[in-house]
C-alpha cells in the first residue's frame, strides 16, 4: 500500500525547482531521439506502482541502456555524477548515477491497460493528467523511494558532477565525512530544504543567515535529523530511522557545519 510519505515523495519530485541548467552536459531527449537510437522496448509488469496504486503493466525502455548512449564525462569520476530527469514543464529531479546503474530500471512509454489509448489517467493534487510522455518505473520491489524516484512526464535524461547540479549547497572544502554527508543530503533532505538558497522550499533554509548549527543544539542534530517526530509535534519532516544510521546522521551535521564557513551571503 502507497503511503503517505511516499506521495508526498512523488509530488516534491516535481515540485523541487531547477538549481541548475544541463545545457552543457551530456544529455539524451526522448522527444526527438531517433528510433535507431532507442533501445529494443521490454514488457515491464510492477506490482508495486505508486502512482496508479495497482500492478501494472508497461512497455519501456532499459534505463541502462539509454545510459549506455549518453557518454560520461571523462573529467568526472561516476561516484560524482547524478543523473538528471527533466519533466515536461521543465522540473527535474535527481539521482546518483551509480544508483540508476546498479538497479533495473525502465523508461515506460506505454500502459497496456490503456488501450487503444497509450496512458490512463490519474490524480495529481487538484489535477488529472497522464505520465505521458515517459514514466520512469522499478519493478524490483522494496527500492529506497528517496534513492529511486518515479518521476513522470518525462523528456529527458542528462548527467551532471553534483556539484554542479546543487550549486551553491555543495560544499568547495570536505573530507569523506562532509563528502558522505552532502551525498546523504542531497538524497533525502535537498528537495525539501535549501542551503545557500540551492534547494527545495517546502522546509526551512539552513545556512543563511544563520547556519542551523549556530541555534540548534548540535549534538541533538543527528536525532531530530532521523526523528523529527519526537522533537517537534505535527512536523511535515518525515522519519528516516530505518534509512539513515546515527553514523550518517552525524556526518550530514559535518556537511552542514562546513556549510557555515561556505555562506554565500
Amino acid at each position: 500500500m502507497t503511503s503517505i510519505r511516499q506521495l508526498l515523495s512523488l509530488v516534491l519530485l516535481l515540485l523541487l525547482p531547477q538549481v541548475s541548467l544541463a545545457a552543457d552536459w551530456p544529455n539524451f531527449n526522448l522527444l526527438t531521439a531517433d528510433p535507431s537510437q532507442l533501445p529494443k522496448p521490454e514488457t515491464v509488469k510492477i506490482s508495486h506502482d505508486p502512482v496508479y496504486k495497482s500492478d501494472k503493466e508497461y512497455e519501456a525502455y532499459p534505463l541502462s541502456e539509454i545510459l549506455g548512449k549518453i557518454p560520461v564525462p571523462p573529467s568526472v569520476k561516476t561516484d560524482e555524477l547524478v543523473l538528471v530527469f527533466t519533466a515536461a514543464d521543465g522540473y527535474n529531479v535527481s539521482m546518483a548515477y551509480q544508483d540508476a546503474m546498479a538497479e533495473q530500471g525502465f523508461v515506460a512509454f506505454k500502459d497496456n491497460a490503456a488501450e487503444p489509448k497509450k496512458w490512463l489517467e490519474f490524480k495529481f493534487g487538484k489535477q488529472t493528467i497522464t505520465p505521458a510522455p515517459f514514466y520512469l518505473v522499478w519493478p524490483k520491489k522494496g527500492l529506497d523511494e528517496w534513492r529511486y524516484p518515479w518521476p513522470f512526464q518525462l523528456v529527458s535524461l542528462s548527467l551532471q558532477p553534483a556539484k554542479t547540479y546543487f550549486g551553491a549547497a555543495a560544499p568547495a572544502k570536505a573530507d569523506d565525512r562532509i563528502n558522505n554527508g552532502f551525498k546523504l543530503f542531497s538524497r533525502y533532505c535537498i528537495r525539501c530544504h535549501s542551503v545557500n538558497l540551492a534547494g527545495g522550499e517546502v522546509g526551512p533554509e539552513l545556512n543563511v543567515p544563520k547556519n542551523i548549527t549556530e541555534y540548534f543544539k548540535e549534538q541533538e542534530l543527528p536525532g531530530f535529523i532521523r526523528n523529527a517526530t519526537a522533537y517537534r509535534a505535527g512536523t511535515k519532516m518525515p522519519s528516516f530511522e530505518n534509512t539513515i544510521t546515527p553514523d550518517d546522521a552525524q556526518d550530514i551535521v559535518h556537511y552542514l557545519k562546513q556549510m557555515k564557513l561556505e555562506k554565500t551571503q
